[in-house]
């Protein structure tokens, strides 16, 4: 019987994931991350997601490989994890009262069938005056793409979003399943 393996640690990819009920299987590809300067931000990202699957594609011939990468990008920067929190700080107050994009890319791996596709979200941030102590302190900027997770309790920071929510934590969730279904991966 063929298996979906998602290409992550993400603990909340995972969690999208099992909230649609998806059986899987976890095995994360620990390629270096390196984007080709070459190619457009999509096909960058794509790439990416493409490479990372394909890693782990390596080990599960016969399964179906799920593998994504998201990017926070911001006047045509891509802002990556904070190292600490002065650096999260940096990154916070770079973001306040601004609007940005997240990207993410997810690659599905049938065998040689690979479909890609990238999902965008903007995320519209309050000034950040006010919240940017308590967020700092709560520690739930580590480990998150632009110092910042949106599902988190405190993230009053947020003014609204244009997008899917769930691409902004790390997975478009809609779109994939839609994919599945169509391709009779899932039911």
């Amino acid at each position: 019987m063929r298996h979906i393996v998602l290409a992550s640690q993400s603990p909340r990819r995972q969690e999208l994931l099992r909230r649609e009920g998806i059986d899987f299987t976890v095995d994360a590809s620990f390629i270096d991350e390196i984007l080709d300067e070459s190619l457009t931000l999509e096909k960058r990202l794509e790439k990416l997601a493409v490479d990372k699957g394909m890693d782990v594609a390596k080990r599960h011939p016969d399964d179906i490989i799920i593998s994504a990468d998201t990017t926070v990008y911001h006047n045509h920067t891509i802002i990556g994890k904070a190292n600490d929190s002065s650096e999260a700080r940096d990154i916070l107050m770079s973001l306040s009262d601004t609007c940005h994009s997240v990207f993410t890319s997810v690659a599905i791996i049938d065998h040689d069938d690979v479909l890609t596709f990238v999902d965008e979200t903007k995320v519209y941030f309050k000034p950040m005056d006010d919240y940017i102590d308590d967020y700092l302190e709560s520690k739930n900027w580590v480990g998150k793409a632009g110092a910042y997770g949106i599902q988190d309790d405190n993230c009053f920071f947020i003014d609204h979003i244009e997008g899917d929510f769930d691409n902004v934590v790390g997975l478009p969730v809609t779109r994939l399943i839609k994919i599945l279904k169509e391709r009779h991966y899932i039911d």
